[in-house]
């Protein structure tokens, strides 16, 4: 008989009206306080309704959900909302009919295929996934332990103790293994989908997926326990097929079904044969081909952050070509495009606390005589060549003449030049320009900075907008 015909042809109907979060929401409540009290009659559900709808988070629309006299709108109080509500869920099914109770008033129980619902739903949906997959496989061998085990209960109806539950999470173990596979290409998906680095950065950080898909799957492959369970399950299914239980099942599943020992033995056979091709067969090809997919996550991530990273160029292969040039070329033209390259580059430094910083340091021999000083000895002509090269072979780059001797070049009056017209088309032009704001005001430079509105695009940075002017009173520095 098809399940449509068991229920109430309205019994899914909540599940399309407009307020169906609020209806979800409600049987949920009605489930719940169902737990607390042996008997839940309406006006207990009533009233659990009632302190819901008060508080209720989802804004109710008006909906007609049943007589003309049954609608539920915001202009109602949550007393007749509720009311009407679960007159609604008694038409639909979810509610039992009516029925009188010892304190006189009609019971409001939630009807069996109702509670199977809803909590089917909420697993889907709701229920924590984590370890899941380690969980089943658990699950199984401990079936599978304790079916000989002594005097165990299992063993008493093995069909449905045993076999039908080992059946039951070797189909959930299935769904798991498929959730990681459609997982891994997600996870594909959203990293092609990233141009930026700070995707990259909320992606790792906060991605759910991402961090149950990892968790999961590093702990099948590092904790070594999963393979050993694997191979004890598919030990105990041959031990459990060798035994007595085996003929048991045979029997118990010939009185259930009513049918004859050849078709029990035909279908618990083929069960059998479903759970030994999973444990030995299909749990390794899903693993592989989950590796596989890793490895092609890795790949596909480390290329798409460089990508990111170069803005599209392919950094490798950049440098490369750039060190194959070096290779072949003459002794100043590699000096050169090296000082080019040094020049595009900023390298700081920074520093640590090591090991040597945190040990103890080791006293001094108080008898021990001291050490004398030996003072260096440094002629006139060594101290003036020092700081001829200290003075004049490592000029600032940046420095107030230098800056000065750049803006000497350009036509800058007293009445100003913008700044886009002194053709910044290099770093050091925008540096120069950077310069110029900090010597701006001081003593000796003569020229000074107006800023305007806005910023100004140049080749080679985005600066604010401002004009340099020659200071007129101002006289060059000797």
């Amino acid at each position: 008989m098809s399940f449509f015909q068991s229920v109430s042809e309205r019994f899914f109907n909540p599940f399309t009206g407009k307020n169906r979060e609020i209806y979800f929401a409600c049987i949920t409540e009605l489930i719940e306080i169902s737990k607390e009290i042996p008997v839940l009659y309406e006006a207990d559900a009533k009233n659990c309704l009632t302190i819901y709808l008060r508080n209720c988070q989802y804004a109710i629309e008006t909906e007609q959900i049943g007589e003309k006299e049954d609608i539920i709108t915001n202009s109602r109080s949550p007393q007749e909302n509720a009311a009407a509500i679960l007159r609604y869920f008694r038409n639909c099914g979810w509610i039992t009919p009516k029925e009188v109770g010892r304190n006189g008033d009609n019971i409001a129980s939630v009807s069996a295929y109702c509670r199977k619902l809803v909590d089917a739903v909420h697993k889907i949906f709701d229920m924590d996934t984590n370890s899941a997959i380690t969980n089943h496989i658990f699950s199984m061998y401990e079936i599978l332990n304790s079916a000989f085990a002594k005097d165990s209960g299992r063993a008493a109806r093995p069909y449905s103790s045993i076999l039908v539950p080992l059946i039951e999470h070797e189909c959930d173990l299935k769904n798991e293994l498929l959730i990681l596979k459609d997982s891994i290409r997600e996870i594909m998906r959203a990293v092609l989908k990233m141009g930026d680095v700070n995707s990259f950065g909320h992606f790792l950080m906060k991605d759910e997926l991402l961090d149950r898909f990892f968790r999961d799957y590093f702990f099948i492959k590092k904790s070594g326990l999963i393979p050993s369970y694997i191979a004890n399950i598919d030990r105990l299914l041959q031990k459990l097929r060798r035994s007595d239980i085996y003929g048991q099942m045979i029997a118990e599943y010939t009185g259930l079904k009513r049918t004859d020992e050849f078709q029990a033995r035909e279908v618990v056979d083929r069960q059998f044969g479903e759970l030994d091709s999973f444990v030995n067969l299909e749990y390794e090809r899903d693993i592989g081909y989950i590796d596989k997919k890793i490895n092609t996550y890795y790949n596909l991530y480390a290329m798409r952050i460089s990508m990111v990273l170069g803005n599209g160029t392919n950094l490798e292969q950049t440098l490369n070509r750039l060190l194959l040039l070096l290779k072949d070329a003459g002794k100043e033209e590699r000096e050169a495009v090296l000082g080019a390259v040094s020049g595009a580059y900023r390298v700081m430094e920074y520093g640590y606390v090591g090991r040597k910083s945190l040990e103890r340091r080791k006293r001094r021999n108080q008898d021990a005589p001291a050490p004398g000083i030996v003072e260096p000895v440094l002629s006139e002509e060594e101290r003036e060549r020092l700081t001829k090269e200290l003075l004049t072979e490592r000029p600032d780059r940046y420095s107030m003449d230098r800056v000065q001797q750049y803006f000497d070049r350009l036509p800058v009056t007293e009445a100003g030049m913008p700044i886009e017209a002194c053709g910044l088309h290099t770093r050091e032009d925008a540096m120069m320009a950077a310069a110029s704001i900090i010597y701006s005001g001081t003593a000796g430079f003569p020229y000074e900075v107006e800023f305007g509105a806005g910023m100004v695009e140049t080749e080679a940075a985005a600066v604010r907008a401002f004009r340099i002017k020659k200071i007129k009173d101002k006289r060059k520095r000797p």
